[in-house]
């Protein structure tokens, strides 16, 4: 290997250390609201689209800086077609079950390992070991670092009362705001069939206290004489 090769590449996986840092940024800010599609999603795909942009930025350098007059020689044809094929494939991993989405962090890290075998195949090999650790970084570190983090969580709820009750929409605020939770007001939505009515929302408290708010609360719903039957459950972007 090249010292100038060896420089860019060294030069390009500072640059997807910098892109990681400033995904999660966004991914963390969308993961405090409690509406994060996954930090980790937001991580694998600035890294990857800063690893694609640098490739292009290097042009006498593809395949080892020996070919790159040669006719076809230009990784940057193919790219577009790759991720475009991948990202098809990826897409079909994610299933929504309920407010819960599973398979985004998946499909992200299929998606961003076409640009590992974009780097390789055009000879960026120690790039392609830097994005590999970014990547092993962002889907097995950063969980882990983020629960030591103040943030919220998004708990999906379904409360159906007994026919002839009507919620009173004053004391269900003041229900979760006792506990320290929150019902944001494009999540609230009221349905009435039958007589009865239907109350389902998403409902944000703080991650350290979620798992004992929702104990208490299904003890709590359990024994209201005008609720029939409830549904809590975490919501996750995953």
């Amino acid at each position: 290997m090249s010292t100038t090769l060896q420089m860019a590449e060294l030069e390009m996986v500072a640059h997807m250390v910098g892109a990681l840092l400033l995904g999660w940024s966004v991914g963390y800010e969308r993961y405090f609201s409690g509406r994060a599609a996954g930090s980790q999603v937001y991580c694998l795909v600035c890294v990857t689209s800063c690893a694609i942009t640098l490739l292009a930025g290097y042009p006498s350098l593809w395949y080892g800086g020996g070919v790159q007059d040669a006719p076809g020689g230009d990784p940057t044809h193919v790219v577009g077609a790759i991720l475009t094929g991948i990202g098809f494939l990826g897409a079909g991993i994610i299933v929504k079950s309920g407010p819960n989405v599973r398979g985004l962090t998946t499909a992200a890290s299929i998606w961003g390992s076409s640009a590992i075998g974009v780097l390789v195949g055009s000879g960026f090999y120690l790039a392609a070991i830097g994005l590999t650790a970014l990547f092993v970084f962002s889907t097995a570190i950063v969980p882990h670092l983020e629960h030591f983090l103040p943030a919220r969580a998004a708990i999906a709820a379904s409360v159906r009362f007994r026919a002839g009750a009507k919620p009173p929409p004053e004391e269900i605020h003041r229900y979760f705001a006792a506990r320290g939770m929150s019902i944001p007001a494009d999540s609230l939505s009221i349905t009435h069939d039958k007589g009865r009515f239907e109350l389902q929302c998403l409902i944000f408290g703080d991650t350290v206290t979620r798992a004992d708010v929702m104990t208490k609360m299904s003890l709590e719903l359990a024994e209201m004489p005008d609720v029939e039957g409830f549904a809590v459950m975490h919501s996750s972007r995953a």
